[in-house]
């Protein structure tokens, strides 16, 4: 585009469209005419070295009158006129040097719609080193026990099993599912419900209802029912824990009412990092057929537990047998322990959602 014979033209009034000068600015600005050599248009061009703005001049008979300082005489001198925008093509004359000073340019000349959205992208434009900053500090405050090391009778999910054991009492320890201290904290409240004629007071799940009712009515020394009941009362608090939503889960809850003890170790024990994981969930559900079946002579309706739990019987069937139990010949549903303990069968455990 050749550039315009100005000394032929009249002068041009500029009007700036969406913006003003600002005073003193007009001293840093260069312009240019030139002609469009397919519409044969006149167009300015004004830079301040860092943008660019053009427009078409026009002719709409608009004159500037001007008075000589001598004389009353006036002038009349017809201008041509040229409303200017920013121009933002790559093949300016004076190219961007930035994103940000188009940015800069539409907040100064812009209309208020494209600054209030300039102004909604800043606030969602997020810093990256800001951010990259804060997951370093959250992950060095998140610790991850140490895990055991395992061998081909052990896993994360089944508690230690003895399968050399020749008498059923070896098989598991008790302890080392749940520690004597831990249990006794809940005495109190074992040897109140055992007083009460009605379970229901105690909100107890069907499971532990039924098995403790068995054993007030049974034949065992006072001294075993209450310690069977502790651990049934144990599991009773495992259960609802592993039924209560994750949601629910706040720096609030309790996941036992009656003893400190046995809510920390519950949630030391079943939670890492505040999560509970399917891992942790089924590691939660060997447990509870494991202290299920130590609390009642090694015997127990799998289908009663399974509906506790909300499970399906087959998984609650696959654990057993991955724990050493076997199906049991005279009740459906039903696990019982044999000597020698069968080999494990290991269960399905890789999934690896949070619930």
């Amino acid at each position: 585009m050749p550039k315009a014979d100005v000394e032929e033209n009249n002068p041009v009034l500029i009007q700036f469209q969406n913006g003003k000068i600002q005073l003193d600015q007009e001293k840093s600005l260069k312009s240019v005419c030139f002609i469009d050599q397919t519409s044969k248009q006149k167009i300015i061009g004004i830079t301040n070295d860092d943008m660019v703005y053009s427009g078409p001049v026009t002719n709409y008979n608009t004159f500037l009158v001007v008075q000589n300082d001598n004389s009353k005489k006036v002038q009349l001198i017809q201008l041509d006129t040229s409303t200017i925008t920013p121009l933002l093509q790559e093949n300016t004359v004076a190219p961007l040097k930035s994103k940000e000073s188009i940015v800069n340019l539409r907040k100064q000349f812009g209309s208020q719609k494209v600054k209030r959205a300039i102004e909604q992208q800043e606030r969602l434009t997020m810093n990256i080193e800001n951010v990259k900053e804060y997951l370093e500090t959250t992950v060095a405050d998140i610790s991850v026990p140490d895990l055991p090391q395992l061998n081909g009778e052990e896993s994360l999910y089944r508690p230690k099993i003895n399968r050399d054991a020749t008498v059923k009492e070896d098989v598991y320890n008790l302890n080392d599912l749940v520690p004597k201290g831990v249990l006794d904290t809940l005495e109190e409240r074992v040897s109140e419900i055992l007083e009460n004629d009605d379970f229901a007071d105690y909100e107890l799940v069907l499971t532990v209802a039924k098995s403790m009712s068995q054993l007030r009515s049974s034949t065992l020394p006072e001294r075993s029912v209450v310690d069977k009941c502790k651990t049934l009362l144990y599991v009773n608090y495992l259960v609802k824990f592993m039924n209560t939503p994750l949601k629910n889960m706040t720096k609030k809850f309790v996941a036992c009412d009656c003893s400190a003890d046995v809510d920390k170790h519950i949630k030391q024990n079943y939670m890492v990092n505040r999560m509970r994981s399917i891992s942790m969930k089924d590691k939660g559900l060997c447990y509870i057929i494991v202290l299920l079946m130590l609390a009642m002579d090694f015997q127990l309706d799998l289908e009663m537990i399974a509906k506790d739990m909300k499970v399906g019987v087959k998984k609650m069937m696959e654990f057993a047998r991955n724990l050493g139990f076997s199906p049991s010949a005279k009740e459906k549903g039903g696990i019982v322990l044999r000597i020698p303990v069968p080999p494990p069968v290991m269960p399905n455990l890789k999934r690896k959602r949070n619930v």
